[in-house]
C-alpha cells in the first residue's frame, strides 16, 4: 500500500449515469485530488472528468468476457430461483433453451466445474495489467451490479490485496436484481434499508457495510426549498411512467376522465421512462386523445411510437439522461405525483411532495404494479410514509380527484423516507464518502 499521505483511490466509471451520478456533480469533491478514473465506456473520452488527463485512463471489458460473467449470473438466478422472488421473476423470461441449459448447469455435480470454467474465461489479464500498473491503495466500484465488469474489478482487487468497496448504485438493487459471482470487501448502500438487504440478502457481514446516502439525490437534501422556474406556463400532476408492465395508458384515461369530471384546475404532465419492457395491451400514447394530458418536453426526444422501444441498444445515449436540474424542477413544481413503483416517488417525497403510488392489479399482465409491491422488497413500507397513499383499484383513481384526502390511511408506526435514504449521509455524501474510505484504508494498514 502507498504511504496514506498521498493515497491513491481508483474509481471506475462504468456508464454515462455513473459519469452524470459521480462526475458531473459534486459526489467525488473531497477525494478528486486523489482519484485515478478508469473509464468502460470510451465514448465518453471527449468528456470533462474534473480532473487531469493523465488521471483518466479508459478500457472497456470486452463483451466476449462479460458474457461469461453472465451465465455465471443466470446459474445463480436459476439456482437461488426460490428463494428470491427477483430471481424466479428473471427465469421465466429465460428462453426454453435457456431453462434446459441452466437446469443442467445448475446441478451440484456440474456447478463448480461450470463456474470455474466460466471465470476463468471471463479472466481479464489486460485489465490486470492495467490496473497493476495504476497501483490504487483502494478500488471503489459504483455499481447496478450486474455487470461483469464489476466483479472482475472485484477478482482484481484480491488478486493485488486491495480493498474493494462497491457501491450499491440503485435502490432495488440488492434484494432484487443480482447475485454477487464475488463479494466486495466493503460494500456503500443508500440507508439502513440497504444493509438489511446486503445482510439477509446477499450475506453481507454488517460491519462491512456503510450508509453512504445517494448522490443523485443530494440537491434533492439540500436544495429542495431553493425554487426552480417551472417548465410549464400552467399547474400539472406529475404522471411517472415504469419500465414494467403495466397498463400506465389506461390510468392516464382513467386519470384524464377524472379531471374532466371533476373540473381539476391542472394538467397532467406524463414522463414515460426511456426503455420500456413489452407490454401487451396498446401502448402508444399519441393514440389517444387526451383532453389534460401532455407529453413530457424531454420525453419527446426518445419516446418512440411503438410496444417495446429501447432508446439505444448498446445503453448509451444522453438524452436519456437530461440534466439533474431538469428533473428536479419537474418535480419541484408539480402539484403532486402519480405513479407505479419508481425511483422518481423517493425524489418526490424528499421534495415533501404527496405522492400517489399505483399498486392495483391491471388485469393484463401478470407482474403488474399490485404484484410488484407485494413481491419487491424494496418497496415495502411506502405505505406507512405520511405523503404517500396508496391506490390499490384502478377505480380509487377518481378518489385522487375527490374533495378532502380520500386515500388517507393512518398507521402507529409510520415510516420516515430516511429508511429508505439517508438524508444526513445524502446530505453531506463528499465528505462521506472521504471517511468511509479514509476508515477503509486506515483498517488496512
Amino acid at each position: 500500500m502507498n504511504n496514506q499521505t498521498t493515497k491513491k483511490i481508483l474509481f471506475f466509471v462504468h456508464d454515462y449515469h455513473h459519469y452524470q451520478a459521480y462526475i458531473q456533480g459534486a459526489a467525488l469533491n473531497d477525494i478528486r485530488n486523489d482519484i485515478t478514473l478508469l473509464v468502460a465506456d470510451e465514448r465518453l473520452k471527449n468528456s470533462d472528468f474534473g480532473v487531469p488527463a493523465d488521471r483518466v485512463f479508459f478500457y472497456s471489458f470486452p463483451d466476449k468476457k462479460d458474457i461469461f460473467h453472465r451465465h455465471i449470473f443466470n446459474i445463480n438466478t436459476w439456482i437461488h430461483r426460490n428463494r428470491n422472488i427477483g430471481f424466479m421473476i428473471r427465469t421465466l423470461l429465460f428462453t426454453a433453451h435457456q431453462k434446459r441449459i441452466y437446469r443442467i448447469l445448475s446441478l451440484p455435480v456440474l456447478n463448480r466445474l461450470v463456474k470455474l470454467f466460466f471465470l476463468e474465461r471471463a479472466r481479464d489479464r489486460k485489465l490486470y495489467d492495467f490496473v497493476k500498473k495504476i497501483d490504487p491503495d483502494i478500488i471503489v466500484i459504483p455499481s447496478h451490479a450486474f455487470e461483469g465488469t464489476t466483479f472482475e474489478m472485484i477478482r482484481i482487487a484480491r488478486q493485488l490485496h486491495v480493498p474493494s468497496f462497491m457501491m450499491v448504485d440503485n435502490w432495488d438493487t440488492l434484494v432484487w436484481k443480482t447475485t454477487f459471482t464475488f463479494k466486495p470487501d466493503y460494500l456503500g448502500v443508500w440507508s439502513k434499508q440497504q444493509i438489511e438487504h446486503a445482510v439477509e440478502v446477499r450475506g453481507m457481514p454488517r460491519d462491512r457495510i456503510f450508509i453512504l446516502g445517494a448522490p443523485r439525490f443530494t440537491n434533492y437534501v439540500n436544495k429542495g426549498q431553493e425554487k426552480l422556474p417551472t417548465l410549464y406556463p400552467f399547474r400539472y400532476i406529475l404522471y411517472v411512467g415504469v419500465f414494467d408492465e403495466y397498463d400506465e395508458l389506461a390510468a392516464l384515461k382513467k386519470i384524464d376522465e377524472a379531471i374532466e369530471k371533476h373540473k381539476v384546475p391542472f394538467k397532467v404532465v406524463f414522463r414515460p421512462t426511456s426503455t420500456q419492457f413489452p407490454r401487451k395491451c396498446p401502448d402508444v400514447f399519441f393514440d389517444y386523445d387526451y383532453k389534460h394530458i401532455i407529453l413530457d418536453t424531454n420525453a419527446r426526444t426518445y419516446y418512440k411510437k411503438g410496444v417495446s422501444w429501447f432508446i439505444s441498444k448498446d445503453k448509451f445515449d444522453p438524452k436519456q439522461f437530461p440534466d439533474p436540474n431538469y428533473n428536479f424542477s419537474l418535480l419541484q413544481n408539480a402539484e403532486y405525483v402519480i405513479c407505479p413503483e419508481s425511483t422518481m416517488l423517493l425524489e418526490a417525497t424528499l421534495l415533501g411532495k404527496r405522492v400517489y403510488l399505483l399498486a392495483y392489479d391491471d388485469k393484463i399482465h401478470k407482474f403488474n404494479p399490485e404484484w410488484v409491491f407485494k413481491y419487491a422488497g424494496h418497496l415495502h413500507g411506502l405505505e406507512k410514509i405520511e405523503s404517500i397513499r396508496m391506490v390499490r383499484d384502478k377505480e380509487d383513481i377518481e378518489k385522487i380527484f375527490l374533495p378532502g384526502d380520500q386515500l388517507k390511511q393512518i398507521f402507529d408506526e409510520p415510516m420516515d423516507i430516511d429508511w429508505f435514504v439517508a438524508k444526513e449521509a445524502t446530505a453531506d455524501y463528499s465528505s462521506n464518502l472521504k471517511k468511509i474510505v479514509d476508515e477503509i484504508l486506515e483498517s488496512q494498514s
